[in-house]
């Protein structure tokens, strides 16, 4: 996403798009004089308005009124061509609601036949049926006489031609070509954000693409594509109340994205808060198209337009942190914008001189949606990067806090194995030992299950010490530990007490099957051979003293030293042998 050649095909769509504003559009205007007239009563009829004077709109083809209640006439003197035939009134915008062309009938100039376009009227009842309004007539010779009545709910403004059928039909083919790249473009940039909302779940990704979304059908609808689409796939048309609709729409879009966009920055606070205010105009104009006020509804829309780019820019020179894009970026981004934008108004309204040649509604668009659009994708596209950026950059952290956590966790149990374990045999050392056995005879005595202690201790290890050396000793130790804990069972309680002393706590083990095991333990040392630094292998054996609660109350102290009784016993009566502690029984 955003990918340079991504970039690089929006720019080449864009080029082509101005290639095809720039199909040769010269055609030759058959009107020789335009004159208007309004009509505030919109009652007035082609019989009180024939005889009335109108005022001559000189060098000029477009007629200009803003948003009001009049009804507008238009006076057109036509030539007729010089090889005769037909003559095609071209007429734009495409989005006016009601034009009504009156044209006298044969023979008798006082009466008027009548036809309508527009939105309004349905589409199948056009003259042409294409995305331009238009009307199709037979000029007398020299010339005839023609009257356009204007009548509708946005602003009222009229751009008509008389054009040859074959240059009305190059015009409408450059129109359709431009709208075609338009399209494309707005919907490559609408795939981009949806892309981009269903990989990052970005609120304003999904901003964007409602913004082209929206812009996309309206500049259908106002380019008289979207009523031309509708009838041919839907037989349909497009209601003036639906075009409204979208024109609302591409003034809250912005909106919504632009508070989205300049959010994180930490604006100041009453810009964005005149910022969050306007979206509230919306449900004011949709209640104005409900109660039949459409202009007002229109009106107040073309309002919130106008306020909305210099407030962008003022809020845009408030940011108080640095971002991508930078704050100088949607500085600049801004200024052009609104100065586009202010620049289109001007010329909308007749105060430019570059309005004098029409700068055509559908250019306006156009530029107006590729220059949006564009640079609020430039701005998403630096916001995303920057996003994905920031998400990296918090994996790479997670991920060493991650191995950080495991090394620290690691240490830990570490640091507890070795608190708890005896750093030569491997078995539990004596603290660690004592805790558990002194927990698990808590256990059998609270519910009266045998317990079993040993107490093992390797004969004559002090002269295995003195003879062979400590490293031999301790490789003794570690040899019958292996060899004892391999022979106890795996719930069984070994550990270390210190020196050449072990102790056993078997689970759940009656006294006969102590001695078993005790004495498996003395056959299997016995048997084991441990190597020494002269290559002659000794054995050594252990006595083992056994101890058993016999149901009885009796500490673990108490138990030790029965134990341990026990086996002194044992050495006393030759070593490697076992000997039970019977202690005192219950009665």
């Amino acid at each position: 996403m955003g990918s340079p050649g991504r970039v690089g095909a929006f720019g080449v769509l864009a080029l082509l798009f101005g290639l095809a504003f720039a199909l040769p559009a010269m055609a030759e205007d058959l009107i020789v004089a335009r004159a208007a007239f309004d009509d505030p009563t919109r009652e007035m009829t082609i019989a009180d308005v024939v005889g009335r004077e109108f005022t001559p709109i000189p060098g000029a083809t477009l007629f200009r009124k803003g948003v009001g209640g009049s009804a507008h006439w238009l006076r057109l003197r036509v030539r007729a061509p010089a090889e005769g035939g037909s003559v095609v009134l071209y007429i734009l915008p495409a989005y006016l609601s009601d034009v009504r062309l009156f044209e006298a009938g044969p023979g008798d100039p006082n009466s008027w036949r009548t036809r309508a376009t527009g939105s309004d009227h349905p589409f199948a009842e056009r003259d042409r049926r294409r995305a331009a309004l238009g009307f199709v007539v037979t000029p007398s010779e020299p010339e005839a006489t023609y009257f356009l009545r204007l009548e509708t709910n946005s602003h009222a403004q009229l751009n008509v031609k008389a054009l040859r059928p074959g240059e009305a039909e190059s015009r409408d083919a450059a129109r359709d070509l431009a709208m075609v790249f338009f399209a494309t473009a707005m919907a490559a940039l609408l795939v981009w954000a949806l892309q981009g909302y269903l990989l990052d779940r970005q609120r304003i990704f999904g901003l964007f693409a409602l913004h082209q979304a929206v812009y996309l059908l309206f500049g259908a609808a106002a380019t008289g594509h979207l009523a031309q689409v509708a009838f041919a796939l839907f037989r349909i048309s497009v209601t003036p109340a639906a075009f409204a609709l979208l024109y609302f729409g591409i003034a809250l879009t912005p909106l919504l994205f632009c508070r989205d966009l300049f959010a994180p920055y930490r604006p100041a606070r009453w810009p964005m808060r005149a910022l969050a205010a306007l979206p509230f105009a919306i449900p004011v104009e949709i209640a104005l198209l409900l109660l039949g006020r459409t202009d007002l509804a229109v009106a107040l829309n073309a309002l919130v337009v106008r306020l909305s780019w210099p407030l962008f820019v003022v809020v845009a020179f408030s940011l108080g942190r640095e971002l991508s894009p930078r704050r100088r970026t949607l500085q600049a981004f801004f200024i052009v914008i609104a100065g586009v934008n202010a620049i289109f108004w001007l010329s909308n309204q007749g105060l430019l001189s570059a309005s004098k040649e029409n700068l055509e509604g559908m250019k306006l668009l156009v530029a107006d949606g590729f220059l949006i659009g564009g640079l609020f994708a430039a701005m998403l596209h630096a916001r995303g990067r920057q996003a994905r950026q920031e998400a990296q950059n918090a994996t790479v952290e997670m991920l060493v806090m991650r191995e950080k956590l495991a090394l620290e966790r690691d240490l830990k149990e570490r640091m507890e194995a070795q608190a708890r374990t005896d750093y030569l045999t491997g078995v539990f050392n004596r603290r660690h030992f004592v805790e558990l056995a002194v927990r698990e005879l808590e256990r059998a005595q609270r519910y009266r299950r045998p317990f079993a202690l040993l107490m093992i201790d390797i004969d004559h290890f002090k002269t295995l010490n003195d003879t062979l050396g400590h490293a031999t000793g301790d490789a003794a130790l570690r040899a019958l530990a292996r060899v004892i804990g391999n022979t106890l069972r795996g719930v069984d309680i070994f550990g270390r007490l210190g020196g050449e002393e072990f102790a056993a706590v078997l689970i759940e083990t009656g006294e006969t099957e102590a001695v078993d095991i005790a004495r498996r333990i003395c056959r299997a040392v016995s048997e084991t051979e441990i190597a020494t630094a002269s290559g002659n292998p000794v054995r050594l054996t252990v006595s083992i003293g056994v101890a058993h609660s016999h149901d009885r109350a009796i500490d673990f102290d108490g138990a030790l030293n029965e134990a341990d009784q026990a086996m002194y016993a044992a050495k006393q009566a030759g070593r490697n042998r076992v000997e039970i502690n019977r202690g005192p029984r219950p009665a």
